[in-house]
């Protein structure tokens, strides 16, 4: 499945095409937009998405929901991780998807203990309740590395880095090409 949260309205389109199997006359033909404006929607990386008001009928010619999952994505993303500042350390990301795992084990636990009684109405409340927690604590690490998956490549952005590689750096001697710049 897509990190539909950092892909762009155009790749979203170019993937519930291809999910489609469909060709953009095809599209064309069952959505009553034009072959040259559905062409601009799949290659126009940025520059030209298709209005709200088209996306139920591309969705529907397609055959598929993508597009309404990214435009969900999209604001989801923009509601959610307001609050949660981005991660600016290695560490800091590992910690919070270790909070996940043991989170997660709290609710494996609950669930062994159930062996003799079952799940009953209690447990099934517990279990509930921590996969709840599971999904938030997710959620802050969706959030944290969001600024960064949003670009295409490492040479866009700089790699968040353990502080022991961040020490390391500023110990090593500059390299002679560049003490001499």
């Amino acid at each position: 499945m897509p990190d539909y949260e950092t892909i762009s309205a155009t790749e979203a389109m170019r993937l519930a095409k291809d999910v489609s199997g469909m060709t953009v006359d095809e599209i064309s033909k069952a959505s009553g937009i034009t072959v040259g404006i559905i062409r601009q929607y799949l290659e126009r990386d940025g520059g030209y998405n298709p209005a709200i008001d088209k996306v139920p009928a591309l969705c529907r010619a397609m055959g598929n929901n993508i597009l309404i999952q990214w435009i969900m994505a999209q604001a989801d993303t923009r509601a959610a991780h307001n609050d949660i500042p981005p991660a600016t350390s290695r560490a800091e990301v590992l910690t919070a998807v270790a909070r996940v795992s043991a989170t997660l084990g709290d609710a494996q636990r609950r669930l062994a203990d159930s062996e003799l009684r079952g799940i009953d109405p209690e447990c099934a409340r517990d279990v509930r309740g921590l996969m709840s927690d599971v999904i938030e604590d997710c959620r802050v690490v969706m959030a944290k590395l969001l600024p960064i998956a949003k670009y295409r490549d490492r040479s866009q952005c700089e790699p968040l880095l353990s502080k022991a590689h961040h020490d390391s750096e500023a110990k090593r001697p500059k390299s002679w090409w560049r003490f001499w710049s």
